[in-house]
């Protein structure tokens, strides 16, 4: 363990286990400590992963022994808790969506480069050589100039206000949960920021977060893209990318489980890339390579601050609640 990374984790929730689980898997990283708001928690979730479970979000990212830390909490935590880890000399993997707003983000990175801590966003599916081959191709002209992306990412899940997804003050809803990926996939096939964008939404119970919502994105002249996303829809979680000289269909992509297929003069090409290591333990990696070896993060800051400021334009034009 000693070459590799330490890694304590904020928080023991869903996401929080995905992450524990695929880090032994990983070339470079070891748990060594898991914080929760209690010691029973935290002492079983470290029965089931490893490493020691920490009682308080405080004294975690003030344990000698982990170098760096991932971030699950509720995203009205963000901000908060990656800060305080950055000025106790961890570096910092944050979950999506980042903050509660660009406001927030900015601060956040301030912080980072006043302390010298690595700070990334914990866009899983980004880091994995499966997207990173589809940007390239797509930026690359593989089906001419594109024209229009459509992109949707849905689950149904029974809504519960025990759900931070479902409390405005922590950054709840669709857009923030599951259409900040959509967002930020189709920023990247355009290789721009957004020139205009429009969102609808459906408030829970009237007044609440977004519990499913619609969105369009113009990039220029050129590229008209729209989204959809929601908690409580069964749906689809597929993107379709058209251009001047083919389409490319996705079916399931956030996940990186299957891959691509370009359809362009009649014929089907269908992509992938042979990836051994499990989604969590290649973004654990990447995460590494950044901490330990300088190498330039698979999510920059210019691209988490662009997400964030089209994620709070699509939020207020649809009238959901922005912390």
């Amino acid at each position: 363990m000693s070459n590799k990374l330490k890694w304590g984790i904020l928080g023991t929730g869903m996401i929080a286990g995905k992450f524990a689980a695929d880090l032994p898997k990983s070339n470079t990283g070891a748990l060594v400590a898991a914080g929760s708001r209690t010691q029973e928690s935290a002492d079983r979730f470290a029965g089931e992963y490893g490493g020691k479970g920490v009682e308080g979000y405080e004294a975690l990212v003030n344990d000698p022994e982990v170098q760096a830390i991932y971030n699950s909490l509720p995203n009205g935590l963000h901000h908060e808790w990656s800060i305080k880890a950055m000025r106790a000399g961890k570096h910092v993997l944050c979950e999506k969506p980042f903050a509660l707003n660009v406001a927030e983000a900015e601060q956040m990175f301030a912080v980072s480069e006043e302390t010298g801590m690595v700070l990334i966003e914990a866009f899983m599916y980004r880091a994995h050589p499966q997207t990173q081959k589809l940007i390239e191709m797509v930026r690359g002209g593989v089906i001419g100039d594109l024209k229009l992306i459509r992109s949707a990412f849905t689950f149904y899940k029974e809504p519960s206000m025990n759900d931070a997804r479902y409390h405005p003050s922590q950054g709840g809803g669709a857009i923030m949960d599951v259409g900040t990926y959509c967002v930020n996939l189709t920023r990247q096939l355009a290789g721009s920021e957004p020139t205009e964008m429009q969102a609808i939404a459906h408030l829970y119970e009237g007044d609440g977060v977004d519990d499913y919502a619609a969105g369009m994105m113009r990039f220029g002249n050129d590229l008209l893209t729209t989204f959809t996303c929601g908690m409580t829809v069964y749906s689809d979680q597929g993107t379709y990318i058209a251009g001047t000289g083919g389409t490319i269909k996705i079916n399931a992509f956030w996940f990186c489980e299957e891959g691509f297929t370009i359809i362009k003069d009649g014929k089907e090409e269908f992509v992938s890339v042979d990836e051994p290591r499990p989604l969590y333990a290649v973004e654990a990696d990447a995460f590494a390579a950044s901490v330990l070896g300088g190498a330039e993060p698979w999510m920059s800051k210019e691209d988490t601050l662009g997400n964030m400021r089209a994620m709070d334009e699509l939020r207020a034009s649809a009238g959901v609640p922005v912390e």
